[in-house]
């Protein structure tokens, strides 16, 4: 029987130093951070991955998880709607590939039609990809019609209780455009989304046909707050080391004894 794949917050760490460097360790590179050191190893977890299995991967855009999941026996199909990011993952699929190591497959494709069959995928993932989506409606039955019957989805998205009035209030220049979403002013189509419960349920929960069967969040009072959205985050955030230990330390603390409090992001499993 093949075994059980796990990527734990140090071995992402350790993958992308391989990646990219010892520079990693000083200076945030390709947006890996704190997030990722909590999204990638809850999702793997979560999809209940064993080696030579096939992932479908949403919105993957430059993320070097998918190469993560090859050097531990995975195969992954990229979806991903911009040429030219599919055409850096491909070329970093040749320089990262190794010997008995798992595939790495990027296809340009529009997550609101995607081109694949009815009912054939078993392992699907979206990781902080479907809130930069503005017509994500259509997402959320593309992803009911593409699971098979059992097949699991993984889905990362940012949160909101109640209504988010601003983003990034004095850090970045975000304008509201809609109820919860906002366009990064400056950055053609840099969209934004934040998800209540509902929303949440009618986008994606219901038109896959499934049920939530996994919940999670991160980014509560002190890692958001204190630590994140606030304007001395640019005095700290390049440190990604010391993401580590946040992500090891401080957010389980957080989901331990701060649950009150409203998280930035949530991540849940969908089984069909």
């Amino acid at each position: 029987m093949t075994r059980r794949v796990r990527l734990p917050a140090l071995r992402c760490l350790r993958y992308e130093v391989a990646f990219n460097g010892w520079r990693i360790l000083k200076e945030t590179i390709n947006d890996f951070s704190l997030w990722r050191l909590i999204e990638y190893p809850w999702c793997t977890e979560a999809l209940d991955l064993r080696q030579g299995d096939l992932v479908l991967d949403i919105g993957t855009g430059t993320s070097t998880y998918p190469h993560m999941l090859a050097r531990e026996g995975v195969n992954t199909v990229i979806l991903e709607l911009d040429a030219e990011r599919v055409r850096w993952q491909r070329r970093k699929a040749e320089e990262w590939a190794r010997p008995g190591a798992g595939k790495v497959y990027p296809v340009v494709a529009d997550a609101t039609a995607l081109p694949i069959r009815d009912a054939v995928a078993r392992r699907l993932s979206a990781i902080s990809s479907l809130e930069h989506i503005p017509e994500d409606r259509p997402v959320g039955r593309e992803i009911g019609r593409v699971l098979a019957p059992g097949g699991v989805a993984v889905i990362t998205v940012p949160y909101t209780r109640n209504e988010r009035m601003d983003f990034f209030k004095g850090i970045r220049r975000f304008r509201r455009v809609a109820s919860n979403a906002f366009v990064q002013e400056g950055k053609a189509g840099s969209f934004f989304r934040f998800y209540n419960d509902q929303q949440i349920e009618e986008t994606y929960i219901k038109p896959s046909g499934g049920r939530v069967v996994k919940w999670g969040a991160f980014g509560r009072r002190i890692l958001n707050g204190m630590y994140h959205e606030t304007k001395l985050t640019k005095y700290w955030r390049r440190y990604v080391i010391k993401d580590w230990l946040l992500a090891k330390i401080v957010h389980p603390l957080e989901e331990r004894f701060g649950r009150a409090t409203e998280p930035l992001y949530v991540m849940f499993k969908i089984v069909k």
